[in-house]
Order: structure tokens, then sequence, then C-alpha cells
């Protein structure tokens, strides 16, 4: 994976810039100004990849979070096996042990996700895939990303690029973001052609 993009570590005013008045969103919108305010919007960020990570690799992680009755000492018990993977900033455990007293531990992959957005929208940061038929060499992955950056539509954006290789395209590339798809590969030039002909 290539890797074009800035870490931030406060925001303007230390506002979200978006608002998600879900109980999921009020939560990860207070994380994100707490963490502006001490200069950790990056550090939490990470935290929050680390415990969605965890979360979905971990399904004894995954029935702690669902039972709504642990104590304190099941609390600390359950941020020490979370911290014995991944350490953890420590407004990231107060928010652990802040969902457990409300009884909210079961949103905190969902909370996570949301603070993780948050971040990525404030970064203009995008990851965008790349298909191609062979792997590119060093030297056409950073012409790939000089093109998206020309784009006058990219100018301030950051990108995270993850290049994959797909024989059955032949040539050319496939793109794609979250919300995006652009297809220039080989094989649906042909598709294309084929369709054309077989309409005439």
């Amino acid at each position: 994976m290539s890797t074009e993009t800035a870490v931030v570590e406060s925001a303007p005013n230390h506002t979200p810039p978006s608002k998600d008045d879900s109980i999921t969103g009020r939560y990860a919108s207070v994380m994100f100004s707490t963490a502006s305010r001490s200069a950790s919007l990056h550090k939490i960020f990470e935290d929050m990849k680390a415990l969605s990570d965890l979360y979905q690799a971990s399904e004894a992680l995954r029935a702690m979070t669902e039972n709504s009755g642990l104590s304190q000492e099941e609390t600390q018990e359950f941020i020490k096996v979370i911290t014995s993977v991944v350490p953890l900033q420590p407004l990231t455990i107060k928010l652990i042990e802040l969902l457990s007293t409300n009884k909210r531990l079961l949103y905190i992959d969902e909370i996570a996700g949301k603070y993780k957005k948050l971040y990525v929208e404030l970064n203009r940061e995008e990851k965008i895939t790349i298909i191609s038929a062979d792997q590119l060499n060093s030297n056409q992955q950073a012409e790939v990303l000089s093109a998206l950056k020309e784009n006058p539509n990219n100018v301030g954006k950051h990108f995270i690029l993850e290049f994959k290789v797909d024989k059955s395209i032949k040539g050319g590339l496939i793109l794609f973001t979250e919300s995006e798809f652009m297809d220039m590969s080989l094989t649906s030039r042909v598709n294309r052609i084929r369709q054309e002909v077989n309409s005439l």
C-alpha cells in the first residue's frame, strides 16, 4: 500500500467537520472535540482503528461488549485485555470506561467507525483501490498518485492508495473509492465493443 497522508492533531475551533445526532454520533463528536483540545486527533484515530480491528477479529471481545452489566473490575479487565494487544491513549481508555458505566459498550465499534469518518473528513483523506493486470512498479505507482493530485477536483486531498493485481482485466486499470468506480480495463473495453457489435 502506498500512503500519501498528513497527520492532523487539532481541528479549527475543535469542531467536528459534520454533525450526527445519533447516540453513537454524539459520542464520536464529543470524542473528536476532546481529542482536538488535547492535540491528539490522529493518536485517537489510530486507537479507533485498532479497536475496530480487534472488535472484528475477536469473538470474545465482541461478547464482552454485549454484556451490559460489566462491573468496574470487569471493565478494567476488559481494558487490560485490549491494552495487552495494543497500547491506548488515556482518552480512549476513559471512553471505554464511560461507555461501560452508561451500559453502551456494545456501541464501541460503531463509535470508532464514526470517529474515523470524522477524522478522514477533516483531513480530506481518501482511500483508492487500484487494480491492474500486472504488479505496478514504484515509478508507475508514483505516476498514478501524481495524476490523481493533478486533478483540480483533488486539491488539498491526501490519498491512501492500495494496489492490487487481477490478471482477468488483461490490461488498463480499475479504480474505486467508497463511493465511485472507474473501469478503464482492457476487458471492459472489449466487452463494450462486443455489445456494440451485437446491437448492430
